[in-house]
């Protein structure tokens, strides 16, 4: 048995695994998303969910920086995120012009857009928003449970860091109509950061109580059913910071709904995953966890190789879903290994 930060035992096997499995299912769901074409019932609910379970899981090893050691947590946590965001984010670029044939000079600008980030990205950089926002919430997390010891406090700043982020529908910035990095989005982020930091031990415990979880089960289809009948209106998309919420078309504050829907069909998807590996076999589970250790990977390739299926003549959204899914998957394992080698050749010459 190991103990987490906070000192509370759990099982580091059965924990690794089940997140691992949760990452595959959201990851898995952000490509169907994408490759969605009709925008009704399971579109909005695949967008209710499908980020804001990456943003929890993202806070569970979150640790407070030590000895205000800032830059050892940049060059560990941040710069390679920049670096694998900035070197995939120009490959795209550049294939795009090729394929999508752009000129020169709308390419040219697509640098410009990469450095800015947010909502100026499209086709196939939409979803790099995501590394933005993660990157601003990481670092602003980081200093809210450094900085601020006291726990109720910290949920304190998490609650009026939604609110404020969600009281209005958009900023400009010094008259531009865009904020770098979807800045203000990365707000909304920290609550749900946050979350898994705070609530990591009590999510392991909950996933794993079948009495809770089934309930749980069952309000979600029932919040799924009364969307589809069009008796509640919840729409939840991040990166264009569009959030509408009513119940018998009746105004609902956007706060409550965005409080209690994601963070309870995260924990459906987590209680899923965690009897999910108690019930299979590893020959099962571990292709599955692999799958989820490539979520970046996956994010970054995903929507540029549904865009190309698309331009082939594929419409089928579950085929799209799967295509994308095995392709960005083995280019993501194959740039893993050319980095490992790389990696391992750089310390043989340093060692030799």
């Amino acid at each position: 048995m190991l103990k987490n930060r906070r000192g509370e035992k759990f099982v580091s096997k059965k924990r690794i695994e089940w997140i691992d499995v949760a990452k595959a299912i959201g990851i898995v769901a952000v490509v169907f998303g994408h490759a969605m074409t009709r925008h009704g019932t399971m579109f909005h609910f695949l967008y209710w969910w499908h980020m804001p379970i990456f943003f929890i899981m993202r806070g569970f090893f979150l640790k407070p920086i030590v000895n205000n050691n800032w830059w050892g947590f940049f060059k560990k946590r941040i710069l390679p995120l920049l670096i694998s965001y900035l070197i995939c984010g120009s490959f795209l670029i550049l294939l795009s012009h090729f394929i999508r044939g752009e000129s020169w000079s709308y390419t040219a600008f697509y640098f410009v857009r990469l450095l800015w980030g947010g909502r100026t990205l499209n086709h196939y950089l939409s979803v790099f928003w995501y590394i933005n926002v993660y990157l601003l919430a990481l670092v602003l997390t980081s200093i809210v449970i450094t900085y601020v010891k006291n726990r109720e406090y910290q949920i304190i700043i998490a609650f009026i860091s939604l609110i404020v982020a969600t009281s209005y529908k958009h900023v400009w910035f010094f008259h531009w109509k865009y904020i770098p990095w979807d800045f203000d989005v990365a707000f909304i982020a920290l609550f749900f950061m946050l979350f898994g930091y705070l609530y990591f031990h009590k999510i392991q415990q909950v996933v794993s109580d079948f009495w809770i979880m089934i309930p749980c089960a069952l309000i979600t289809l029932w919040i799924f059913w009364m969307q589809h009948m069009d008796r509640l209106n919840f729409g939840f998309f991040l990166k264009s910071k569009i959030i509408h919420a009513s119940f018998h078309h009746i105004p609902i504050s956007r706060v409550s709904f965005i409080v209690f829907i994601p963070i309870l069909i995260s924990m459906v998807v987590f209680s899923f995953s965690y009897y999910f590996c108690k019930a299979f076999p590893q020959f099962i589970i571990k292709p599955i966890q692999l799958l989820g250790q490539q979520t970046l990977g996956i994010m970054y390739l995903h929507k540029a190789v549904i865009d190309i299926i698309d331009e082939m003549g594929y419409k089928s959204a579950i085929m799209e879903t799967i295509l994308a899914v095995i392709i960005s998957f083995a280019l993501s394992l194959g740039y893993a290994y050319i980095k490992k080698r790389v990696k391992n050749s750089k310390n043989k010459a340093v060692t030799s």
